[in-house]
């Protein structure tokens, strides 16, 4: 790693900086599956970035890929046992993303 701790740095500047943070509401009067529809639809290239560099962790770890294979397919339905709203907001984050839900 070779970035060194610096201190002073509010507000943001430097080389490792590339903008300002975007703020979303998330507004809970909508339904849990709807409620990250605008943010994955501005963030879900990022998240799948995200997703496939753990299924890339987990691989080197088991290069077979049953263990991505089991998250992705066969556990996903364990989500439906979360409570509500949380399971409806997996889903609803799974289906605007595009990532499966495991």
């Amino acid at each position: 790693y070779g970035e060194e701790c610096r201190s002073k740095m509010y507000p943001p500047s430097g080389p490792t900086f590339k903008g300002n943070i975007s703020t979303y509401v998330i507004n809970l009067d909508l339904p849990p599956s709807k409620r990250w529809d605008d943010l994955m639809r501005d963030k879900k290239t990022e998240l799948k970035t995200v997703v496939q560099n753990i299924k890339d962790i987990a691989n080197t770890f088991f290069p077979s890929g049953k263990v991505v294979d089991i998250v992705d397919n066969k556990i996903a339905h364990l989500t439906a046992t979360l409570p509500y709203p949380f399971n409806e907001e997996l889903q609803g984050i799974a289906n605007s993303s595009g990532i499966p839900l495991g």
